[in-house]
C-alpha cells in the first residue's frame, strides 16, 4: 500500500466518524429540546397550582386580619366604656367623701 491510499482511508475514516458523531450529537440535542419543553410545562402547571393555593390563602389572611381589627375595636369601646365608668365611681366617691 502507498503511503497516499493510506492517508485516503484514514481520512475516510476520521470523516465518517465525524459525520456519526455529528448526528449524534444533533440527536442529543433534539432529546435536550423535549425534555426542556416537558420541564417547562411541569414548572407552568406548578406555577397555576401555587397560584390557585395563594388565592384562598390570601383571602384568608384578610379575614383573619378584619376579626384581628374588629376585635380591637371592640377592645377599644370596652376600654372607653370602663373608664367612663371609672371616672364616674371616682367623681360619686369624692361627692360622698366631701361634706
Amino acid at each position: 500500500m502507498d503511503t497516499q491510499t493510506l492517508l485516503v482511508i484514514i481520512i475516510a475514516l476520521l470523516s465518517a466518524n465525524l459525520i456519526f458523531v455529528g448526528i449524534y450529537i444533533v440527536l442529543i440535542l433534539k432529546e435536550v429540546r423535549t425534555t426542556v419543553t416537558k420541564i417547562n410545562e411541569i414548572l407552568d402547571s406548578a406555577s397555576a397550582v401555587s397560584s390557585a393555593v395563594a388565592s384562598p390563602i390570601v383571602g384568608a389572611s384578610g379575614a383573619i386580619s378584619a376579626f384581628t381589627e374588629g376585635v380591637k375595636a371592640f377592645k377599644a369601646i370596652k376600654g372607653l366604656k370602663d373608664n367612663d365608668k371609672k371616672k364616674k365611681k371616682v367623681s360619686h366617691t369624692e361627692e360622698e367623701d366631701t361634706p
